[in-house]
Protein backbone atom coordinates (compact mmCIF):
# COMPACT_ATOMS: atom_id res chain seq x y z
CA UNK A 1 0.00 0.00 0.00
CA UNK A 2 1.49 3.34 -1.05
CA UNK A 3 1.41 5.71 1.91
CA UNK A 4 2.05 9.46 1.66
CA UNK A 5 3.02 11.36 4.81
CA UNK A 6 2.66 15.12 4.51
CA UNK A 7 3.42 18.14 6.64
CA UNK A 8 2.92 21.83 6.00
CA UNK A 9 6.50 22.87 6.72
CA UNK A 10 9.99 21.42 6.52
CA UNK A 11 10.39 22.27 10.22
CA UNK A 12 7.61 19.85 11.07
CA UNK A 13 8.93 17.15 8.75
CA UNK A 14 12.51 17.31 10.03
CA UNK A 15 11.40 17.53 13.65
CA UNK A 16 9.09 14.54 13.44
CA UNK A 17 11.46 12.43 11.29
CA UNK A 18 15.04 13.48 12.17
CA UNK A 19 16.48 10.68 10.02
CA UNK A 20 15.41 12.62 6.93
CA UNK A 21 18.51 14.58 5.92
CA UNK A 22 18.66 18.32 5.15
CA UNK A 23 19.29 17.49 1.48
CA UNK A 24 16.19 15.29 1.40
CA UNK A 25 14.20 18.03 3.12
CA UNK A 26 15.08 20.41 0.27
CA UNK A 27 13.36 18.03 -2.16
CA UNK A 28 10.33 17.36 0.03
CA UNK A 29 8.16 20.04 -1.57
CA UNK A 30 8.02 17.86 -4.69
CA UNK A 31 7.97 14.61 -2.75
CA UNK A 32 10.59 12.09 -1.67
CA UNK A 33 10.61 8.37 -1.05
CA UNK A 34 12.32 6.76 1.92
CA UNK A 35 12.05 3.21 3.25
CA UNK A 36 8.85 2.47 1.35
CA UNK A 37 7.07 5.67 2.39
CA UNK A 38 6.49 8.88 0.46
CA UNK A 39 6.95 12.28 2.10
CA UNK A 40 5.71 15.70 1.00
CA UNK A 41 5.95 19.24 2.36
CA UNK A 42 2.77 20.87 1.11
CA UNK A 43 3.38 24.45 2.18
CA UNK A 44 1.27 26.52 4.54
CA UNK A 45 -2.44 27.06 3.97
CA UNK A 46 -5.45 25.20 2.67
CA UNK A 47 -4.85 26.04 -1.01
CA UNK A 48 -1.21 24.94 -0.95
CA UNK A 49 -2.20 21.73 0.80
CA UNK A 50 -4.92 20.77 -1.67
CA UNK A 51 -2.88 21.74 -4.76
CA UNK A 52 0.26 19.96 -3.54
CA UNK A 53 -1.63 16.76 -2.87
CA UNK A 54 -3.30 16.85 -6.29
CA UNK A 55 0.04 17.39 -8.07
CA UNK A 56 1.72 14.61 -6.15
CA UNK A 57 -1.10 12.11 -6.58
CA UNK A 58 -1.34 12.73 -10.32
CA UNK A 59 2.34 11.88 -10.75
CA UNK A 60 2.63 9.25 -7.98
CA UNK A 61 -0.76 7.72 -7.11
CA UNK A 62 -1.05 6.84 -3.42
CA UNK A 63 -3.51 4.67 -1.49
CA UNK A 64 -3.68 6.67 1.74
CA UNK A 65 -2.41 9.92 3.24
CA UNK A 66 -1.24 10.72 6.75
CA UNK A 67 -1.21 14.45 7.47
CA UNK A 68 0.82 15.45 10.53
CA UNK A 69 1.30 18.87 12.09
CA UNK A 70 0.66 21.22 14.98
CA UNK A 71 -2.55 22.95 16.01
CA UNK A 72 -3.92 25.51 18.42
CA UNK A 73 -6.63 24.50 20.89
CA UNK A 74 -9.51 26.83 21.65
CA UNK A 75 -9.99 27.91 25.25
CA UNK A 76 -13.35 26.13 25.39
CA UNK A 77 -11.93 22.77 24.29
CA UNK A 78 -11.95 19.77 26.60
CA UNK A 79 -9.26 19.92 29.27
CA UNK A 80 -7.44 16.87 27.87
CA UNK A 81 -7.31 18.51 24.44
CA UNK A 82 -5.86 21.78 25.76
CA UNK A 83 -2.74 20.22 27.27
CA UNK A 84 0.23 21.44 25.20
CA UNK A 85 1.95 18.57 23.45
CA UNK A 86 -1.21 16.46 23.30
CA UNK A 87 -1.56 14.50 20.02
CA UNK A 88 -5.09 14.40 18.64
CA UNK A 89 -6.96 13.02 15.66
CA UNK A 90 -9.08 15.37 13.58
CA UNK A 91 -12.31 13.51 12.90
CA UNK A 92 -13.78 16.25 10.74
CA UNK A 93 -12.83 19.76 9.67
CA UNK A 94 -14.56 22.95 8.54
CA UNK A 95 -13.22 26.12 6.93
CA UNK A 96 -14.05 28.57 9.71
CA UNK A 97 -13.25 31.96 8.19
CA UNK A 98 -15.09 31.67 4.88
CA UNK A 99 -17.85 34.28 4.92
CA UNK A 100 -18.18 37.97 5.70
CA UNK A 101 -17.59 40.43 8.49
CA UNK A 102 -20.50 42.54 9.68
CA UNK A 103 -21.05 45.11 12.39
CA UNK A 104 -22.14 42.18 14.55
CA UNK A 105 -20.97 38.55 14.58
CA UNK A 106 -19.00 36.93 11.75
CA UNK A 107 -21.32 35.65 9.02
CA UNK A 108 -20.73 32.20 7.57
CA UNK A 109 -21.89 31.14 4.09
CA UNK A 110 -24.90 29.60 5.78
CA UNK A 111 -25.71 32.92 7.47
CA UNK A 112 -25.42 34.65 4.09
CA UNK A 113 -27.68 32.08 2.39
CA UNK A 114 -24.81 31.17 0.08
CA UNK A 115 -24.66 27.50 0.97
CA UNK A 116 -24.26 25.11 3.85
CA UNK A 117 -21.12 24.89 5.94
CA UNK A 118 -19.17 21.80 4.79
CA UNK A 119 -17.46 19.52 7.27
CA UNK A 120 -14.91 17.22 5.64
CA UNK A 121 -14.67 13.93 7.50
CA UNK A 122 -11.97 11.35 8.09
CA UNK A 123 -13.95 8.13 7.91
CA UNK A 124 -11.16 5.62 7.43
CA UNK A 125 -9.07 5.73 10.61
CA UNK A 126 -8.90 1.87 10.84
CA UNK A 127 -7.04 1.84 7.49
CA UNK A 128 -4.00 3.23 9.36
CA UNK A 129 -3.92 0.81 12.29
CA UNK A 130 -1.14 -1.25 10.70
CA UNK A 131 1.12 1.80 11.02
CA UNK A 132 0.39 2.61 14.64
CA UNK A 133 -1.00 -0.51 16.30
CA UNK A 134 -3.25 0.41 19.22
CA UNK A 135 -1.68 3.83 19.86
CA UNK A 136 -4.36 5.68 17.87
CA UNK A 137 -7.08 4.43 20.19
CA UNK A 138 -5.78 6.55 23.05
CA UNK A 139 -5.91 9.83 21.10
CA UNK A 140 -8.83 12.27 21.50
CA UNK A 141 -10.88 12.69 18.32
CA UNK A 142 -11.90 16.31 17.72
CA UNK A 143 -13.59 18.56 15.21
CA UNK A 144 -11.15 21.08 13.76
CA UNK A 145 -11.30 24.48 12.10
CA UNK A 146 -9.13 25.41 9.15
CA UNK A 147 -8.39 29.14 9.01
CA UNK A 148 -6.39 31.41 6.74
CA UNK A 149 -5.63 33.79 9.60
CA UNK A 150 -4.67 32.13 12.87
CA UNK A 151 -6.57 33.28 15.94
CA UNK A 152 -4.83 36.11 17.78
CA UNK A 153 -7.66 37.58 19.82
CA UNK A 154 -9.70 36.01 22.60
CA UNK A 155 -13.01 37.05 21.00
CA UNK A 156 -12.07 35.44 17.67
CA UNK A 157 -11.30 32.13 19.34
CA UNK A 158 -14.60 32.16 21.22
CA UNK A 159 -16.62 32.98 18.09
CA UNK A 160 -14.98 30.28 15.99
CA UNK A 161 -15.31 27.60 18.65
CA UNK A 162 -18.95 28.34 19.40
CA UNK A 163 -20.09 28.95 15.83
CA UNK A 164 -18.58 25.80 14.36
CA UNK A 165 -18.43 23.43 17.34
CA UNK A 166 -14.66 23.04 17.00
CA UNK A 167 -11.92 22.45 19.55
CA UNK A 168 -8.74 23.15 17.55
CA UNK A 169 -7.54 25.10 14.55
CA UNK A 170 -4.90 24.71 11.87
CA UNK A 171 -4.27 26.25 8.47
CA UNK A 172 -4.25 23.10 6.31
CA UNK A 173 -6.54 20.36 7.62
CA UNK A 174 -9.60 20.93 5.45
CA UNK A 175 -7.45 20.92 2.33
CA UNK A 176 -6.22 17.39 3.01
CA UNK A 177 -9.60 16.01 4.07
CA UNK A 178 -11.37 17.56 1.07
CA UNK A 179 -8.71 16.08 -1.20
CA UNK A 180 -9.40 12.67 0.31
CA UNK A 181 -13.12 13.15 -0.18
CA UNK A 182 -12.74 14.29 -3.80
CA UNK A 183 -10.30 11.54 -4.81
CA UNK A 184 -11.67 8.72 -2.66
CA UNK A 185 -8.42 8.33 -0.71
CA UNK A 186 -8.34 7.69 3.06
CA UNK A 187 -6.79 10.60 4.95
CA UNK A 188 -5.81 10.55 8.63
CA UNK A 189 -4.95 13.88 10.22
CA UNK A 190 -2.91 13.78 13.42
CA UNK A 191 -1.91 17.00 15.15
CA UNK A 192 -0.30 18.01 18.41
CA UNK A 193 -1.33 21.05 20.44
CA UNK A 194 1.29 23.79 20.37
CA UNK A 195 -0.70 26.70 21.83
CA UNK A 196 -4.06 27.96 23.01
CA UNK A 197 -5.84 29.82 20.20
CA UNK A 198 -6.67 33.01 22.05
CA UNK A 199 -4.90 36.34 22.61
CA UNK A 200 -1.55 35.96 20.81
CA UNK A 201 1.27 35.26 23.26
CA UNK A 202 4.24 33.46 21.74
CA UNK A 203 5.88 33.06 25.14
CA UNK A 204 3.14 30.60 26.10
CA UNK A 205 3.54 28.42 23.01
CA UNK A 206 5.36 25.09 22.97
CA UNK A 207 6.00 24.25 19.32
CA UNK A 208 9.08 22.19 20.17
CA UNK A 209 7.12 20.09 22.67
CA UNK A 210 4.29 19.58 20.19
CA UNK A 211 6.67 18.37 17.48
CA UNK A 212 8.44 16.11 19.98
CA UNK A 213 5.17 14.40 20.88
CA UNK A 214 4.54 13.79 17.18
CA UNK A 215 8.04 12.35 16.86
CA UNK A 216 7.37 10.04 19.80
CA UNK A 217 4.11 8.86 18.19
CA UNK A 218 5.22 8.65 14.57
CA UNK A 219 8.84 7.62 15.00
CA UNK A 220 7.82 4.00 14.53
CA UNK A 221 7.08 4.77 10.88
CA UNK A 222 10.66 5.56 9.87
Amino acid sequence: MKTLICTATSLELSGIFPSITPLEIEKADSGLQKEGLFFLVTGIGVLNTYASLVRFHLSTPVDRILQIGIAGAYAGAREKVKVLGTPIIIGKEVVADLGAEDSGPFLSLNDLDLGEMEYYESKCIPVFEDLFGDSLKALPVVTGATVNTATGKEATGIIRAEKYGVEVESMEGAGALKFGEDFGIPVLQIRSISNIATTRDRESWDIIGAIKSLRDLCGVLL
